[in-house]
Order: structure tokens, then C-alpha cells, then sequence
């Protein structure tokens, strides 16, 4: 009998330490993908099973939203749960040679889980800074909690894999033509009414500075198109076609040799689909009902249960974390080489991606699956933010919050295992760029969700879609003159605006102004915000090009030394 004790005791002594096992965290972030794209978020003709059974065997988040509708900033909250206006990154960082980053005073996510003793990789898209000067890689991932980075230091563009150019699409190169024939008109007119060689001196200045920004857009894929290695540049320019299979590659080797090192383990899987240049290959090129855009969500979508199967093969998927979501909204702007749109489907909401004040914008399909701790099939409708992220996960692993600064998500365990019904958040402040564009206010025990829009785009008439990227860029939305109220609760789309000059209204209002108050407050002090300089574009000593010549000099240098 005290034999039987003896091992019933030891039995629940094992059990105990298990279940107090640190899980392993697997995050699958999409770029720019839409809420509507998802099978389980109400999509009946794309094949999405993999991240359907995340949403079966977990919990859905049927009101999650990204911090911005633009993937820097976006990406920037996510790993700092702060507003990216607090940490000078509200813009979208546009090329390799900006020299602008995720600052070194902030505390990140993975190195929130590297205090904790995780193995921490980043494999796939990075997009918040590379080099600050010539060669030093300040913004790399591996100084900002990552252990070990494989991927693309930018994003994963037109440029890199088509006939078709960024820079067209947005209208800088039109724009260059025009200004070029400004100047040059110029310059013959003063050669002719003032003098020869002062009209000859302004062309020839102006013929190089234009020749300089032409080649720059048109080399953009070169200088930008790197697939790196930790510190060392293994591809470049980027081979897209085999892209996606490496990145599972890269996924799952850092699980298997972490799991022998039995070290627990942070995988942040950050896809290059579904932004454009679409890049699926065989089995899933042309095999779905939407294109090269839906070809890339279901090879997304298999990639995903590519990494899933490595986990259960080693026995480890119960005790893993899983994490899916979307950067922000799909871009319903998106067109290929043939002239289709090949962006994403943001379901019933209005606006998409670079609309920061529309839930289109920033609504995204996110569902988290545990199944160690987490219930299956649980549907979350309460208003969450991608901000939550690291303070939930704080809160799983004993991980340190910054104490020192203002952190804007919250701790949403308590939502995701049932024991609380209501979102933690009272207020959530979205941006476009660096201008605070609507509020969020979840007043208690209403059920309504009101929303206050300060901003709203100038959208092509009859349409909630600009008539270009190039409007969206260059035009962006207009201030209204008296902000508008919607309970997107009831009223999804925001089509009817609520009368705030009657009760309860004005009063929702003016306690959405006192919030507004108090959070501009809480920015005083803050981070001045980058706006992106044209002349880097003409900058190649900052850019990746010439770490990646530098690289092999030194190699072949060290080559014939030997």
C-alpha cells in the first residue's frame, strides 16, 4: 500500500511539473490578409483547413483588431504592445537604406520571452529598420530579442518578382516625368531671357538629379531584394518561387534542434503571402477559385499545417501555443502584370488596408489554439487588440512588463479561458500615420461598441475603395468637420451615423473627448514620428546592395589568404 502511495505521488508530482511547463509559442502572422479570406471567418470558396482547425480547436476572435492598417506600424505595436506613435514608427519604413528602426529603448516581445529562457526566431518578413549607417545592421532582428532571423529585412514587393513596379503604382515616376518637364521648360527659358550658361548649368543639374531618381525606382527590387541569414546576406536578389518552402524549412529545424536542446521554444512565422509579388507554386498555382491571390492564401494556409505537423510529430502540440492572425486589412487594391485584382476580401466591412480609422482596415481574423489550457470552439465577440499580445503572454509565462512607459495592450487570458466576458479595454485609439483618425469605447454592461471618426476617406463616389493606390497615398482622408458616431456593433459597415446632439449620444461623446484628452496627454514626451525622406531613395551607401558587395569582397579576400 505505501508502495501504491509512493507512485500515485510521484505521478502527481510529473503531472504538476507538466502542466507548469513553459509552452512553446507559434506565431503565423499573414501580410495583408483580409478578415473575409478565412474559412472560419465566413469564406465558403477558399480551402483554409489548417488555420479553420486552429479557430475549431481554440478560440476565435471574431473583433480583433490590427493597431494601424499599414504594416510597419502595425508590426512595431505588435511587438512592443504600444501604439507605434509612442515609438517614432508610425510611418512605413520604404526602403533598406532608411535609417530608421524599432528604437533599442524599447522591450519587445521576444526579448520578453528570452527573459524567460525561450529560444526566440523570427523567420520571414522583419520590416521595422535594417541598416542606420553604412554596414551596421542597427535594426536587425537579432538585437531586438531574436536568437535567430531568416528572411527579408523589408517587405516582400512588385519589384522583386514582375514586369510591374511599386513606384509606378503609387504615381512617384509620373510625378518625376512632370517634374522633369517643369525644369527642363525652366532651364530653356533662362538660358534664353537670362543667361546661356546659368539655363545650361540648371539642365545638367537637373537631368542628373531626375536620371538619379529614375534609376533608384528603377533598380528598387536590387537594392531592397535580400534574403538574410542572421547577419549574412545568403540570396540577393530574392528567388521567390522556392521562398515559401524555405521558410518552413528554416520553421521547422529551429523547432526540432530546440526541442533536442529541450529549450522552450518562440517561433514568430512571418509569411511573405499574400502581399504582392504573388509567388504560389505548384500544387497551388492556379488551383484556386480566386487567382493568384487565393492561390497564395491556400498555400499559406498548407504552410501553416506544415509547421503544425512538426510539432505533433515531436508530441509537443498540446503544450503549444498557436497565434494566427493578419498585419491589418487586405488590400483591395492590388492588381497583377494581367490587370486582375489579386487583393484581399475584408468580408461586410468597409475600407482596407492604409484606411486606419476603417474596420476594413484594421479588423483582422485572428484565433489562438492551446490546447493544454485553452477551451475548443469558443467564440470571442468583445473588441481585442493586437497590442494584447505581449501581455498575455506575459501573463502565461511570468514574463516583465516596461514599468517605465506607457503600455497600451492588455492581458486578455482571462477573455480566452472563459473566466471574464468583457474586453479589458474601455478605449482604443486608431491611427492613420501619425494622426489619431477614430476612437473606440466600449461602455459597460451596454453591449454596444461606439466608435467616434475624426477622419474619413475621400473613397471614389458610390464605392468604400480609393480610385488608386496613388490617391490613397498622395490624397488620404479628410478631416470632418463634426466627428461621426457609429455603434459597429449594430451597425457593421458604420453606413448610419448616430444623432450626437440628442442623449445618450452627446454625452458618449463627450466622454470619448475626455479620453482623447487624457491619451494625448500620455504622448507628451514621446518619440518624434519618421516621415520618409525621397533622397533615400537615391542613397545606395546605406543601402543592402552594398553590404551584400562588401560580403563577398571580404570573402574572396579571405578566400586567397588562406
Amino acid at each position: 500500500m505505501d508502495r501504491l502511495l509512493c507512485q500515485l505521488c510521484a505521478l502527481c508530482l510529473c503531472a504538476g511539473v507538466l502542466a507548469s511547463e513553459k509552452p512553446n509559442i507559434v506565431i503565423f502572422l499573414v501580410d495583408d490578409l483580409g478578415i473575409g479570406d478565412i474559412g472560419a471567418f465566413g469564406n465558403d470558396t477558399l480551402r483554409t483547413p489548417h488555420v479553420d482547425s486552429i479557430c475549431e480547436n481554440g478560440v476565435k476572435l471574431d473583433h480583433d483588431l490590427a493597431a494601424a492598417s499599414l504594416c510597419t506600424p502595425s508590426r512595431a505595436a505588435l511587438m512592443t504592445s504600444r501604439y507605434a506613435i509612442r515609438t517614432g514608427m508610425s510611418s512605413v519604413i520604404t526602403s533598406l537604406m532608411s535609417p530608421q528602426g524599432l528604437p533599442t529603448s524599447e522591450h519587445t516581445l521576444p526579448q520578453m520571452l528570452q527573459e524567460k529562457g525561450y529560444a526566440t526566431a523570427l523567420i520571414g518578413k522583419w520590416h521595422l529598420g535594417w541598416n542606420r549607417q553604412l554596414l551596421d545592421q542597427y535594426y536587425s532582428p537579432l538585437k531586438r530579442g531574436f536568437d535567430y532571423f531568416f528572411g527579408l529585412p523589408l517587405s516582400n514587393v512588385k519589384d522583386f518578382g514582375g514586369k510591374q513596379e511599386i513606384m509606378v503604382d503609387i504615381g512617384f515616376t509620373g510625378k518625376l516625368y512632370k517634374l522633369s518637364a517643369i525644369c527642363l521648360s525652366t532651364s530653356l527659358i533662362l538660358s534664353r531671357l537670362i543667361n546661356k550658361k546659368i539655363g545650361v548649368t540648371m539642365t545638367i543639374m537637373s537631368l542628373i538629379l531626375i536620371g538619379n531618381f529614375l534609376f533608384a525606382f528603377k533598380t528598387y527590387g536590387i537594392w531592397n531584394s535580400a534574403l538574410i541569414r542572421n547577419d549574412r546576406i545568403v540570396e540577393m536578389p530574392l528567388n521567390l518561387t522556392s521562398i515559401t518552402q524555405r521558410l518552413i524549412e528554416e520553421g521547422q529545424n529551429f523547432i526540432k534542434s530546440q526541442h533536442a536542446a529541450e529549450k522552450p521554444v518562440f517561433l514568430f512565422m512571418s509569411w511573405l503571402h499574400v502581399h504582392t509579388y504573388m509567388h504560389p507554386q505548384p500544387p497551388f498555382k492556379g488551383a484556386s477559385q480566386h487567382g493568384p491571390y487565393g492561390d497564395a492564401v491556400e498555400e499559406t494556409d498548407w504552410a501553416v499545417g506544415q509547421i503544425m505537423d512538426t510539432l505533433k510529430q515531436l508530441q509537443i502540440l498540446d503544450n503549444t501555443l498557436f497565434y494566427f492572425s493578419s498585419d491589418h486589412g487586405g488590400d483591395k487594391l492590388e492588381h497583377d502584370e494581367e490587370g486582375r485584382l489579386v487583393g484581399g476580401w475584408n468580408g461586410l466591412f468597409r475600407g482596407n488596408k492604409g484606411d486606419g480609422s476603417q474596420e476594413g482596415g484594421i479588423r483582422v481574423p485572428t484565433c489562438v489554439q492551446w490546447p493544454a489550457k485553452l477551451p475548443r470552439r469558443t467564440l470571442v465577440s468583445e473588441p481585442t487588440s493586437q497590442l494584447d499580445l505581449m501581455p498575455t503572454l506575459a501573463s502565461i509565462v511570468g514574463g516583465r512588463m516596461s514599468t517605465v512607459r506607457s503600455i497600451d495592450g492588455k492581458d486578455i487570458l482571462p477573455l480566452l479561458t472563459g473566466d471574464e466576458t468583457r474586453t479589458p479595454h474601455d478605449f482604443i485609439f486608431h491611427y492613420t500615420g501619425d494622426k489619431l483618425s477614430a476612437i473606440r469605447y466600449m461602455p459597460e454592461e451596454s453591449g454596444a461598441v461606439f466608435k467616434l471618426h475624426y477622419v474619413w476617406p475621400q473613397w471614389e463616389p458610390g464605392t468604400d475603395s480609393w480610385a488608386s493606390i496613388g490617391a490613397a497615398v498622395f490624397d488620404g482622408p479628410i478631416l470632418l468637420p463634426n466627428p461621426l458616431l457609429f455603434d459597429v456593433a449594430r451597425d457593421p459597415r458604420e453606413e448610419t451615423p448616430l444623432d450626437t446632439n440628442i442623449e445618450p449620444y452627446a454625452s458618449i461623446v463627450k466622454c470619448i473627448e475626455e479620453a482623447k484628452l487624457n491619451h494625448e496627454r500620455s504622448l507628451i514626451g514621446a518619440r518624434p514620428n519618421y516621415k520618409p525622406n525621397p533622397l533615400e531613395f537615391i542613397n545606395p551607401l546605406r543601402s543592402t546592395f552594398v553590404d551584400y558587395a562588401w560580403q563577398k569582397l571580404s570573402d574572396y579576400w579571405s578566400y586567397l589568404i588562406q
